[in-house]
């Protein structure tokens, strides 16, 4: 095991930044697993809530007669949950959301996020979702299916901006600072490993739950694989923003597809 008083969590060249991989006894950030459970099981029963609400309230008889303004709408307690259950446990079993996820941004980092969040969606969706496709018989129809499930709802100016906030600006926030953030870090911090060990399975079990919680089997293998790319650059860059702008760049060519 590492002791806390054996590293020095101050970087003199960028601030904060990652202390040694692996169990650390008396560690001053207190949050991990607990703070991630209470996030996904709250947020899951929030948003079938709100689901329910909304199909009692407008009157809709399924999920595919929600309008688009609604789907976004309806999903924001899902994200939020995971976004304030990161904020709570930086802010008050921690030392703040800057310190603890390293939740910082320099210049480069737009162009590099961006970048590698594009060449995700062209490169990596396509390589690690055909053999999928392949091995159960499926069509590349199955997929443009879950993008046509919101194209073909009604939509207004209010719907479609509320579909860019969400999924271009709030998601991609909510989202890194918990998974990336919460999850990888708690699982860093926390495993009975060290060094690379300690990292790659951190990164691969996050990777898991990010792509498991988004209930598309079809796309599990691809979000695995973006997760993971998603965890490389917080890793290898020591800050969260990269990583937040490589998500909004992943989402924003699915936005341009939904919307063009």
């Amino acid at each position: 095991m590492v002791n806390e008083t054996n590293y020095s969590y101050e970087n003199n060249s960028c601030g904060y930044g990652f202390p040694p991989a692996g169990r650390i006894e008396n560690d001053w950030r207190k949050w991990g697993l607990l703070e991630v459970s209470l996030g996904l099981i709250f947020g899951h029963i929030l948003a079938a809530v709100t689901y329910a609400i909304a199909k009692g309230v407008g009157g809709y008889q399924a999920f595919a007669d929600y309008p688009m303004w609604l789907v976004a709408v309806a999903n924001l307690p899902l994200q939020g949950s995971m976004l304030v259950a990161a904020i709570f446990a930086a802010t008050y079993r921690g030392g703040g959301v800057l310190k603890d996820f390293l939740f910082r941004m320099e210049r480069n980092d737009l162009f590099l996020g961006v970048s590698v969040g594009i060449a995700a969606q062209f490169i990596l969706v396509p390589v690690l979702t055909y053999p999928v496709l392949w091995l159960f018989g499926k069509e590349i129809e199955d997929v443009r299916k879950i993008a046509e499930e919101l194209t073909d709802r009604s939509s207004s100016p209010v719907g479609v901006i509320a579909l860019i906030a969400f999924v271009g600006v709030f998601t991609p926030i909510a989202e890194e600072l918990f998974f990336r953030g919460l999850l990888y870090g708690s699982l860093r911090k926390r495993l009975k490993l060290t060094g690379s060990k300690c990292i790659w399975a951190s990164m691969i079990l996050s990777s898991a739950v990010f792509s498991v919680v988004h209930f598309q089997w079809v796309l599990i293998p691809a979000l695995f694989g973006v997760g993971l790319v998603f965890n490389l650059l917080y890793e290898k860059t020591g800050r969260l923003a990269p990583a937040i702008w490589a998500h909004a760049g992943f989402n924003g060519v699915t936005l341009i597809n939904l919307l063009f």
